[in-house]
């Protein structure tokens, strides 16, 4: 399903940018071994420093949102420098595979250890991440650790058809690598909200 009508994020081109720079730079210093917390870490850090010397818009990066009413957090949003640092930007992170398994995933659909949702789409879907009334564009970032890019396209794609049918799957990006597109949709107030998500992979096998 294509929701091309969809209203862009104002600011999704400048940290989609910010975002390509900081993984160029920063592909140097992850390690497959590395767990996620510290491969979002290094990552923000590099964002940050990108966003807040940029020309074009001020726009500062942290890690671990929390939310009002929420009981996760996004792995990392982008801000603006305002006088409420307004959240214009949220992206999760997720290894694939997921820690401590060779061929599973948690970047569509999962539970955590207490039963909760931690799949990285179904916790968007769900509300659980990002602002749906407000933000129609987030990402996820995908640390690729084994196998190859191709089979989890694969894998991820299948997995949104079997759990989500309503939902398009990953498309690549034009002209970009390792980056792709993908929309879905989750009730909010009795009603059918549309949104997309950016998917941002880094290569680390045989890191």
């Amino acid at each position: 399903m294509q929701f091309d009508n969809l209203p862009s994020n104002p600011y999704l081109n400048i940290v989609s940018s910010i975002i390509r720079e900081g993984i160029i730079q920063c592909i140097p210093k992850l390690n497959n071994s590395d767990n996620e917390d510290l491969k979002n870490q290094l990552l923000t850090e590099t964002f940050n420093k990108i966003g807040t010397v940029s020309e074009e818009l001020w726009i500062g990066v942290s890690k671990e949102n929390n939310s009002i009413g929420k009981q996760t957090r996004e792995d990392i949003y982008f801000y603006l420098n305002d006088d409420r640092s307004t959240r214009v930007f949220y992206v999760e992170g997720k290894r694939l595979p997921k820690y401590n398994t060779q061929f599973n995933e948690e970047y569509v659909i999962g539970k955590n250890n207490s039963g909760n949702p931690s799949g990285g789409i179904e916790r968007f879907r769900k509300g659980i991440h990002g602002e749906a009334n407000r933000i129609i564009d987030n990402a996820l970032i995908g640390y690729i650790e084994n196998n190859s890019i191709e089979y989890w396209l694969r894998k991820v794609n299948e997995s949104i058809s079997l759990n989500f049918n309503s939902d398009e799957i990953l498309n690549k990006k034009e002209k970009r690598n390792n980056e792709y597109i993908s929309s879905h949709q989750f009730e909010l107030e009795n009603k059918l909200v549309n949104f997309r998500l950016h998917h941002f992979w880094i290569n680390l096998i045989n890191k």
